[in-house]
């Protein structure tokens, strides 16, 4: 009998002591991991449909993204993958093994790992309803290192089918706070233990706009102070890894919605602010991008222009410049004769903080302050 050590990550995720984090999983928590959303075809199965977060752009659509972005083509992968720096790529939809998936599925897997070579990771979620020996065999030989169930009870057996193929093998499902599902959960972990996986990957239960009217139905409640986990879901995912981790050695990971919502995107728009980062540009510690910009009369700005360059000798790889804005520095900005100057030449100041991104239809402007206010609300006053 072992003692449930438990320890938590600085991403608020939790696991066992010396077992550590599935692999895919740690590269998320890093945010090397880009996500490949197949498409959204998938069987509906009875066990799953009614929690499905995936959004109504998404679900049942052909569509199929790399990350937040569109693509029509797999050579469009290898630009995301380039710009965050990845180490590995997820496989998800829908469901990348459905019979009118799997063979874009093994197209892409193979692609992927000629070009980005053996210690490319790269893993896949699934329901395995039409899952194989066959199968698990293609996916072998296609390269991947890493499958995750989430199947129906009546469909636990053919998890055997991808051991023993060279992948790790394991689950991932969420903890529903219901009685009944939480038994049938420990039994889960315990015939995936007899057979010889790997790992689980719990995940906290999460309430989204797809879901949110079926959850009610069911009367799952949020958490107070929350707006997407379902109350009782953390309290039963850490009760059951106390209860069971004694029993099993097999490597149990418990994720949490703040993990996967906040930690993993913020980690993978640091790594992809950093590759597109303007000289003009901050990053911020949630890897947003942060400038000054000027907005103004077409001939007011371009003046102003001409007295960064002229008289205060700003070089003009450090600033943007259009007809009716200029983006620039933060720094310039918060010099209070740089105000003195805006109102001078009838000119408004704003800070921006924006995703990163350059195409529009990706690119998000999350704050825009007006300079002054910005620099009371950061105490610069007296910058």
């Amino acid at each position: 009998m072992r003692d449930p050590i438990i320890l938590e990550s600085k991403a608020q995720t939790f696991y066992v002591k010396k077992e550590g984090i599935p692999k895919g999983c740690q590269q998320c928590l890093k945010g090397t991991k880009a996500v490949l959303f197949l498409n959204g075809i998938c069987q509906n199965p009875k066990h799953c449909w009614w929690y499905c977060p995936i959004s109504e752009k998404r679900k049942g659509k052909k569509d199929t993204y790399i990350n937040e972005i569109q693509i029509s083509s797999k050579e469009q992968i290898l630009l995301e993958l380039k710009a965050i720096n990845a180490k590995g790529m997820s496989i998800t939809g829908g469901d990348p093994l459905y019979e009118l998936n799997l063979k874009k599925t093994l197209e892409y897997i193979k692609f992927i790992k000629d070009i980005k070579g053996k210690k490319f990771h790269i893993h896949l979620y699934t329901n395995g309803l039409n899952f194989s020996k066959e199968i698990a065999v293609k996916l072998a030989r296609a390269g991947l290192d890493e499958i995750r169930f989430n199947p129906s009870k009546e469909n636990w057996n053919v998890i055997k089918y991808a051991l023993n193929n060279g992948m790790s093998v394991g689950a991932e499902v969420p903890v529903i706070p219901e009685e009944e599902y939480i038994e049938n959960l420990k039994k889960f972990i315990f015939y995936l233990n007899k057979i010889g996986a790997d790992f689980i990957n719990l995940n906290e239960f999460e309430y989204s706009l797809p879901n949110s009217q079926n959850l009610k139905d069911r009367n799952f409640k949020l958490e107070a102070g929350t707006i997407a986990s379902v109350k009782n879901s953390k309290e039963c995912a850490m009760k059951l890894m106390r209860d069971i981790v004694p029993k099993v050695p097999i490597k149990i990971h418990f994720c949490t919605i703040i993990a996967k919502d906040y930690w993993q995107l913020r980690e993978r728009y640091l790594r992809r602010a950093k590759t597109i980062k303007l000289r003009y540009e901050e990053i911020t510690r949630d890897g947003l991008l942060l400038y000054a910009l000027i907005e103004g009369e077409k001939k007011n700005i371009e003046e102003f222009c001409n007295l960064l360059l002229k008289e205060l000798k700003i070089p003009q790889n450090f600033f943007s410049y259009e007809a009716t804005t200029i983006k620039l520095p933060l720094k310039f900005a918060m010099e209070e004769s740089f105000m003195d100057l805006l109102i001078q030449h009838k000119l408004q100041g704003y800070v921006i903080e924006m995703t990163p991104f350059r195409e529009d239809r990706y690119q998000q402007i999350t704050e825009k302050t007006p300079i002054m206010l910005f620099k009371e609300e950061m105490g610069l006053n007296d910058y």
